[in-house]
């Protein structure tokens, strides 16, 4: 009797458990596709704003993100994300509580427009409410449902963004006041560090690009990298709460990061190179020789030659968002297909 029951065992539950197993395990097969649409807040590590480094997030310049991403599931736990982000983000040194930033009273805010490829993670799979989908005559759900239902995942990626500086003219004079009229610029064609002129940054030379005149690009890399956190209504929606952070290869995200360039030299060739517009634009948004002046060391730390930014680190950004999931079901996506 304990030999059949063995038996038993062997050829009839020990399958129907594997199938069972096997069947959870590509149920993602079913739904490889999930789309996203989420708001969040954003922020941003630059030389601009902070106490002084750029680990210190200026909280004051918190702006807001939107974004929109497709997944497929390429196993079970591993998808691969391609998001569209739209974001703002913006540094000012007059919040800051360092005495030589409030002085350089540099600031700049910039839209972000992003574009990446995403690999996603599972950690801990989420739970439907309702696991086995069970329904009554009544179309009620009657299996247990789960009350927590959470799911959490990390991600790194690869990705590339467009971004333009604009600043604001509000530089102090020798006694400290604010005599900016108030005007915002486009930074990035005013080389307010001089780049692309004798003297300027050597990384935009003539001798290192074999151009005249070059500056910074519009367009940056970056690595985006993170953690989120899933909760699902139900077999196929639920929401997203993620936390990101962006590895980015430029240290021009604020238009400033080498050191203050002589105002009347660039004005000159500014004015030869672009016009006079320009080039008073570029006297006055560089920022050199303003704010008030050290009584201990009889300077105002923003002359020609002296620190504007920190070149050794590149700046970068960061997201949190709350975001809304659906997966779709491959039947359902074949049957659109045809009747398209």
């Amino acid at each position: 009797m304990k030999k059949c029951f063995h038996i038993f065992l062997f050829f009839i539950v020990f399958p129907a458990i594997l199938n069972a197993q096997h069947n959870q395990s590509n149920s993602f097969k079913n739904k490889r596709h999930e789309v996203n649409f989420g708001f969040g807040i954003s922020n941003c590590l630059t030389d601009v704003g902070g106490n002084g480094s750029k680990a210190n997030l200026n909280i004051k310049k918190t702006n807001f993100t939107a974004n929109f991403s497709h997944l497929y599931y390429l196993k079970n736990k591993i998808a691969f994300r391609t998001s569209l982000t739209y974001a703002k983000v913006s540094g000012d040194d007059s919040f800051s509580s360092v005495f030589s930033k409030q002085n350089k009273a540099l600031n700049f805010n910039t839209t972000i427009s992003e574009i990446s490829g995403i690999l996603e993670f599972t950690i801990t799979t989420k739970k439907n409410r309702n696991n086995y989908n069970t329904k009554n005559n009544r179309r009620k759900n009657i299996a247990n449902k789960d009350r927590l239902g959470f799911g959490s995942y990390i991600f790194a990626g690869l990705g590339s963004f467009y971004y333009n500086p604009l600043g604001t003219n509000k530089f102090l004079d020798s006694e400290g006041n604010n005599v900016g009229d108030g005007q915002e610029y486009s930074l990035r064609e005013l080389h307010t560090e001089g780049q692309g002129f004798d003297g300027g940054p050597e990384q935009f030379s003539e001798q290192s690009t074999g151009k005249k005149y070059s500056t910074y690009k519009n367009f940056a890399i970056c690595v985006p990298i993170g953690f989120g956190i899933k909760k699902a209504f139900h077999s196929n929606a639920g929401i997203k709460f993620e936390a990101s952070y962006r590895f980015t290869n430029t240290d021009y995200l604020d238009d400033v990061s080498s050191n203050y360039y002589d105002r009347e030299k660039l004005k000159t060739e500014m004015n030869q190179a672009f016009g006079e517009e320009l080039g008073e634009r570029a006297y006055i948004m560089s920022g050199t020789s303003t704010g008030r002046v050290m009584i201990n060391s009889n300077s105002t730390y923003t002359e020609p030659g002296m620190a504007r930014g920190g070149a050794k680190g590149n700046d970068s950004y960061i997201f949190l968002t709350l975001s809304i999931y659906k997966t779709i079901n491959n039947k359902n996506m074949r049957i659109s297909n045809s009747g398209s």
